[in-house]
């Protein structure tokens, strides 16, 4: 019933396998793939902005974890002036993938860093990453 395959033979069939598998599943993320936009973040710039900052960051990061889990927020991170010891946060850059740019003006508008008034104001820019494989 069954036959016994040669080791070129099971190397050439296991091949295209792979090959076909991988064209599956860049297909399927090609087709989930949704619009990428970049969001530029200021904080305010009293003395209190860094005290709010900190207070409210823990709840910031765990809806953000949250947002990267659904796919929804592929990367972010604190805007810096410098990267010394003494470099301060000024604010925040992150990189979303939603239908439209209204939809990351909603995640945005709920971020605890837009309601704890720790960022003045943000931009949402268009962005398409490049592909670097």
């Amino acid at each position: 019933m069954f036959k016994a395959l040669s080791s070129a033979r099971f190397t050439a069939l296991s091949t295209r396998v792979h090959a076909h598998h991988r064209a599956l599943s860049v297909s399927a993320t090609s087709n989930a793939a949704k619009n990428q936009f970049i969001v530029i973040a200021r904080d305010y710039q009293d003395p209190e902005a860094l005290t709010r900052r900190l207070d409210v960051r823990p709840k910031h990061l765990v809806e953000a974890r949250e947002l990267k889990k659904s796919g929804k927020l592929q990367i972010g991170g604190a805007l810096l002036t410098d990267h010394s010891e003494t470099g301060k946060m000024i604010g925040s850059i992150m990189i979303f993938s939603a239908e439209n740019a209204d939809e990351v003006r909603q995640l945005v508008e709920k971020d605890y860093y837009v309601t704890g008034k720790v960022w003045e104001h943000y931009q949402i820019l268009p962005f398409r990453s490049a592909d670097l494989s």
